[in-house]
């Protein structure tokens, strides 16, 4: 019986040869699925990085977001995925990729630069300038670092620290005119007026442009009563600027201590309209951003009662009136500002896509040329002309236009849409349908391609496919009632 007992046990323990194999076989496909994943990963990723120094933002998340997905413990891919999320402006989720990206490895300056910028966007001081001191140990030589690093602490209130940065800085590179500017904004603060003024005209011999390093210079030469020096650099602000209301401020206190009594009361007058205006505008965004269109177009109105001539304001109004249903009236502001300023591009793209509602696609090709005639590379323009070709079924020059886009933007998703309608209606599904891929892959929620592409793929007859994308366009949208009326059609007898 003990014999027995031992032979049974022995059997029991016995390894099966066929399930070591098995478990051998399953383990190794397991690590070839992984190699080959990773593999696409790095593909994916080195296509998406391609994206994004070819401007298509959009484009290389999409692929990136893929190469995650294959490859979850690529740390190039995650740093990719946080300069993506940076240049569109999401920064929390550009913040969580960086960290990710550093968790998995990732240790170049690079990346704490961006970590740091993206960091400052958030007001999120004490981590970005933690960021930059993390860059400074492997790059201690990089002027732009310490600017940065200089700003933030500036922003903190570590005014000290944010000043010995910025020498630092404008030591390291000479023809850094940021450096030279915050210097002098922080000297003036200190009551080195001196010094200030000194800082500040490296600044303007580096960028006669910079109006903010114009008006601190004036600032300092006032407190250092040298006031002809100080109305000279007010009045090349002014020419470049010449609805900077500090400035128009400080000449009124420059020209009152200098004696000039007209100056000064014409500065303060100047310094008082702009003000209010800019108020009632301030307002008017505010009230736009609810949607309260009416109480919105008051603030703006008064805006430009204020102050006729504030352009801002008056193409805000024919804006707003396009985004509240009313080409007319957005017409006639329209028009008054393309009389005052005919210079400016924006106006005449705005005046064609109310005549586009209105359906005058001959007077909106009009203003889409104006603007390209300043502005040939206008990607709205663009994008205009060709949906005003393609509302008269003249679809070679729409397609024209719609190429010239995205030749000047791989995002522009409205160029892969419209491309591809001109495509279905030339009877070139196939084109077509890539077409509008590529649109749902910068914009994977455009409503319209969804419909789109499930209404040509039913009638190629990629019936699964076609219910997908119907579903989503329903599902982004449940008043898309062509999408109900074509998926009912896919689904019924």
């Amino acid at each position: 019986m003990l014999l027995a007992c031992v032979l049974v046990t022995a059997v029991g323990c016995e390894q099966h040869p066929q399930a070591e194999s098995d478990l051998a076989s399953e383990r190794g496909a397991q690590a070839t699925r992984t190699q080959e994943n990773h593999r696409q990963g790095v593909i994916l990723n080195n296509r998406g990085a391609l994206f994004l120094q070819q401007g298509s933002p959009r484009r290389a998340l999409n692929t990136l977001t893929q190469a995650v997905e294959l490859a979850p413990d690529l740390p190039d891919a995650q740093f990719n995925i946080g300069l993506v999320q940076a240049r569109l402006g999401r920064h929390d989720e550009a913040v969580a990729a960086f960290a990710r990206a550093a968790e998995l490895g990732f240790d170049q300056v690079d990346l704490y630069v961006a970590q740091g910028l993206s960091l400052r966007a958030q007001n999120r001081y004490a981590q970005a300038a933690a960021a930059f001191d993390r860059a400074l140990q492997t790059a201690p030589l990089r002027a732009d670092l310490h600017l940065h690093r200089g700003e933030v602490l500036r922003a903190m209130g570590s005014l000290d620290s944010a000043l010995a940065s910025f020498d630092t800085a404008a030591r390291l590179d000479t023809s850094l005119g940021a450096a030279h500017r915050y210097r002098g904004e922080l000297l003036a603060a200190s009551g080195d007026q001196h010094e200030a003024a000194l800082a500040y005209e490296r600044a303007v011999r580096i960028d006669p442009a910079d109006v903010t390093a114009l008006v601190g210079q004036a600032e300092a030469l006032r407190r250092l009563e040298r006031f002809d020096a100080a109305t000279a650099a007010l009045q090349q602000a002014l020419s470049r600027s010449p609805r900077n209301s500090r400035a128009h401020y400080i000449l009124a206190s420059v020209a009152e201590a200098a004696g000039d009594e007209h100056l000064a009361a014409s500065a303060r007058q100047n310094f008082q309209r702009l003000t209010e205006a800019r108020r009632h505008f301030d307002q008017g965004q505010v009230y736009a951003r609810r949607g309260q269109f009416d109480e919105a177009a008051n603030e703006l109105s008064r805006a430009i009662e204020v102050d006729p001539e504030f352009a801002d304001a008056w193409l805000r109004l024919g804006a707003l009136r396009l985004e509240d249903d009313r080409p007319q009236a957005a017409i006639e502001t329209l028009l008054q500002v393309a009389a005052l300023w005919p210079e400016y591009p924006e106006v005449h793209n705005l005046t064609g896509e109310a005549w586009l509602q209105l359906g005058e696609h001959d007077k909106a090709l009009a203003a889409f040329a104006a603007t390209l005639a300043q502005d040939p590379a206008s990607v709205a323009a663009h994008i205009g002309s060709g949906r005003a070709h393609f509302a008269e079924a003249r679809f070679s020059a729409a397609q024209t236009e719609f190429r010239q886009a995205l030749d000047l933007d791989p995002d522009a998703r409205e160029g892969y849409y419209f491309l591809g309608l001109v495509y279905a209606q030339q009877g070139r599904t196939r084109e077509a349908v890539a077409s509008i891929e590529q649109c749902l892959a910068v914009s994977p929620d455009h409503v319209e391609a969804h419909y789109h592409l499930g209404r040509l793929l039913a009638d190629t007859g990629d019936l699964p496919a076609a219910r997908e994308h119907l579903i989503r366009a329903l599902a982004l949208n449940p008043d898309h009632t062509r999408a109900a009326q074509r998926l009912a059609a896919l689904d019924g007898p």
